[in-house]
């Protein structure tokens, strides 16, 4: 009995433990969620390019039109020509120059920093890209312009038509961006807005409007120094404007707010500079109270860029102009002080290689 007894109740234990093992191992009925909100719905939709007149329907443009963005490209009609110009024969500059079109200079897209006059090429000429630097403005002494070739074919005079390789920055919709616009507008910053178009509440509003940071500056500004290809060379980022800003202690501290801290980009100051106020000391002064820099000192032009550009070192004296020196031969602003460039090596290790 007292055997039966024994195994009756190891029975029992075991089918318990069965079970609650069982139990335990049961797939949880997940709780049910919420179903996402309109403006949550509105914000995860594909948003596509509207461009900037249907921005304007809503917002003012009050004086961007004034910027240095703005401005970087305008349609031809702004420039006084010294003549009427019509079709020109243009060759593939960016293939291999064995193909040719015809182009209508007086239909071009428009002009790219006051020098470029850029076209687009039919697709039946076979070129290699769709648009190009098909011209080159330049200024004729009683104030008008006329166009030259943007470049020659080799051994030639006759025209090639050049890469518009510009146009990612400079034009953001012909360089893959998808706005129609072909300067930089609303949607070069901002990304694409049919969503927040689309959006009927300010919730939903707000969550379709992608506020720039100092990353989205950055894509087109750029503030790494490079490597100069014929040197090998340390050279600084000349063209780009934010020269070596890496390595200020603006960034490295995460302090401020990063490019937008002094630069405002829907209007000009003053000066017709991005800048939040007339006076750069004034900037300065929001956060260094009391203090007078002298802004040419740490914010040192490059007198010699490739291009022409005139811009301001952006490092703060993390790269002082003592430790660089102006190559003659390639008009590099090349970074010379050992513990300079040792500083950017390890920062940027693929520039030690």
């Amino acid at each position: 009995m007292n055997r039966l007894r024994i195994m009756v109740l190891s029975l029992l234990t075991l089918v318990t433990v069965l079970l609650v093992v069982a139990c335990n191992t049961q797939q949880q009925t997940p709780s049910p969620q919420p179903p996402p909100s309109p403006a949550t719905q509105i914000a995860n939709m594909t948003a596509t390019y509207v461009g900037e007149q249907t921005c304007q329907s809503c917002h003012q443009k009050a004086n961007y039109d004034k910027t240095p963005h703005f401005q970087s490209f305008k349609p031809l009609s702004a420039y006084k020509l010294d003549k009427t110009y019509g079709t020109i024969t243009v060759y593939d500059g960016a293939g291999d120059e064995s193909k040719s079109t015809s182009v209508d200079l007086s239909k071009a897209l428009g002009v790219e920093m006051d020098t470029y006059v850029v076209a687009e090429i039919p697709k039946t000429a076979g070129f290699a890209k769709q648009f190009y630097r098909v011209g080159k403005l330049a200024k004729n002494p009683d104030g008008t312009y006329k166009i030259d070739s943007a470049g020659l074919v080799t051994g030639t005079q006759n025209w090639a038509a050049e890469d518009y390789s510009c146009a990612k920055c400079h034009s953001p919709g012909m360089g893959g961006g998808g706005t129609p616009d072909y300067t930089i507008t609303c949607e070069a910053c901002h990304g694409p807005g049919s969503a927040h178009v689309a959006a009927t509440t300010n919730e939903q509003k707000k969550a379709t409007m992608v506020s720039p940071t100092s990353e989205t500056c950055l894509k087109c500004h750029i503030s790494d120094p490079t490597k100069d290809t014929k040197t090998g060379a340390i050279i600084t980022a000349n063209h780009y404007g934010t020269r070596d800003y890496t390595f200020s202690k603006h960034n490295t501290t995460g302090m401020i707010n990063g490019c937008l801290t002094c630069h405002g980009v829907h209007g000009t100051n003053a000066t017709g500079r991005l800048l939040k106020k007339d006076n750069t000391n004034d900037i300065c002064a929001t956060c260094h109270a009391g203090k007078n820099y002298d802004v040419k000192t740490i914010m040192w032009d490059n007198k010699s860029d490739p291009r022409g550009h005139i811009t301001a070192d952006h490092s703060f004296t993390a790269i002082p102009e003592s430790a660089t020196k102006v190559n003659p031969t390639t008009k590099n602003v090349e970074i010379v002080d050992p513990t300079v460039l040792d500083m950017v090596k390890k920062a940027l290790p693929a520039l030690a290689k």
